[in-house]
């Protein structure tokens, strides 16, 4: 069985709650229209009959005449001009009518019944002398504390039905007018609320089959606004990830390859033997050696991207003196601050004990200082300084290098971001250095001015 659309099913609910509605008001206005119209024609039928019952009974006490004498007299002084008037004896016989015509069987209807037991009778029903819709009161006609006769009033209900009849078919026209321009409105708002709804629908399913450029293009207002723009800006996202992934890929394959094209041509030359001097295969020793670290970081660096995307990185904090720490990277990165001919200054280089992940730290400062070396001018200096602030560590690396257009700098931290496709690299080493120092409980920042320079540090606590 198919599905109910959600534009249908809304469609649905609309109409049955507010025809229900218009039913249920129809029903009171009609109940109401009537109770007026009817109980009302009632009302003044019985009041009429009860005063001239009264009236009847001063007269006929004061009469030396039987009610048989009088029933022309009752007849002509309390007839109304829209009832017949009528005289019934006490077995239920008509004694006179107004109507001139007479019935001599008993009657035997509701309201005689009832004016001879309660001492007064109202019943509305057909005729089946006339096959007329009428309205019956009777009272009784009272003489030395005794019913003598009644006094009967006979209203035909024709003109009233036919009045009843327009006026409730006027309002149930009325009421299907209101239906139909209920059905039309309801239509277009349905449209309006599920539009959206059924386009997001669509988009949604073209990007879950891969069409990372489908985007919701219709224009909409207050909360589909929101979540029209919402959606576009995660395709945008995931367009620009599958686009880093591939970079990514290719950046990775690139980068594995040139060391091991390196290898292999200085494997393949140290295997022929074609060496000229034993100056010659050192050198080509060093540069499978330096390849090999090459490659090993670079591996580190994707095992910890693993890591990372997992949620199970992790750290093992213990004390150790930071100062030395900075030394040991500077150190370490001398050769290659020296093939560019640059200067390193460290400033307010104070003794301080840190505790953290000092693997993990190390990682950080030589990520910081070896962008700072490879996005430097040859000659330039960098810049390292540290101290405590609030009970925090500040650490810094400045360089005087080309710097990050600031529009690039929201990204700079972001997995698999390079500024261009040339530069060395995968675009994971800061994205995991921020990672490092969060886990720490600190923050990783990058200030930086186009072509003047970056300033590229970390906060992180001390727990002195």
């Amino acid at each position: 069985m198919a599905k109910m659309g959600i534009r249908k099913r809304l469609l649905i609910q609309n109409l049955s709650i507010i025809t229900l509605s218009i039913l249920l008001f129809l029903g009171i206005l009609i109940s109401g229209i009537y109770h007026y119209y009817y109980s009302g024609t009632a009302e003044i039928l019985k009041n009429h009959a009860e005063n001239s019952a009264q009236f009847s009974k001063r007269y006929m006490e004061l009469s030396p005449y039987t009610i048989r004498d009088q029933v022309q007299d009752i007849q002509t002084n309390f007839s109304l001009p829209q009832a017949e008037t009528q005289v019934i004896s006490t077995d239920g016989k008509m004694l006179s009518s107004s109507e001139g015509f007479i019935s001599h069987g008993k009657l035997d209807f509701p309201d005689i019944q009832d004016a001879f037991r309660k001492g007064e009778g109202t019943w509305m029903g057909t005729n089946p002398e006339t096959d007329e819709h009428v309205l019956a009161v009777s009272v009784p006609l009272e003489s030395d504390g005794k019913t003598v006769a009644l006094l009967r009033f006979v209203s035909s209900l024709e003109p009233l039905d036919d009045n009843f009849k327009t006026i409730l078919a006027t309002l149930i026209g009325i009421g299907l007018s209101i239906l139909l321009m209920v059905f039309v409105i309801s239509t277009f708002f349905s449209r309006m609320i599920t539009d959206p709804v059924v386009e997001l629908t669509s988009a949604s399913q073209k990007l879950a089959k891969g069409d990372l450029e489908a985007r919701m293009t219709g224009t909409y207002k207050d909360e589909f606004h929101t979540l029209s723009q919402s959606f576009n800006d995660m395709g945008q996202e995931l367009l620009k990830t599958e686009k880093l992934k591939n970079e990514f890929i290719s950046s990775v394959s690139h980068e594995l390859r040139t060391p091991l094209t390196s290898i292999k041509g200085w494997g393949e030359t140290l295997l022929t033997g074609d060496m000229k001097d034993e100056e010659e295969m050192k050198t080509g020793l060093h540069i499978i050696t330096n390849e090999t670290d090459r490659l090993i970081a670079m591996v580190e660096e994707l095992l910890d991207f693993s890591r990372y995307a997992k949620g199970t990185f992790e750290i093992s904090p213990h004390p150790f003196p930071f100062h030395r720490l900075v030394q040991e990277v500077v150190l370490q990165l001398d050769k290659k601050r020296l093939a560019k001919e640059m200067d390193i200054v460290l400033e307010n280089g104070e003794p301080i004990k840190l505790e953290a992940d000092e693997h993990r730290i190390r990682q950080v400062i030589l990520n910081l200082l070896d962008n700072a070396i490879k996005y430097s001018a040859p000659g330039s200096t960098i810049t390292i300084r540290y101290h405590r602030d609030h009970g925090n560590l500040v650490f810094e690396v400045e360089d005087e290098g080309v710097g990050i257009e600031k529009n690039h700098l929201q990204q700079v931290l972001t997995l698999f971001y390079k500024e261009n496709e040339k530069s060395e690299g995968v675009g994971l080493g800061l994205a995991i250095s921020k990672q490092i120092i969060e886990l720490h409980g600190g923050q990783l920042y990058v200030r930086s001015e186009k072509n003047v320079g970056t300033v590229a540090g970390f906060t992180l606590p001390l727990n002195e």
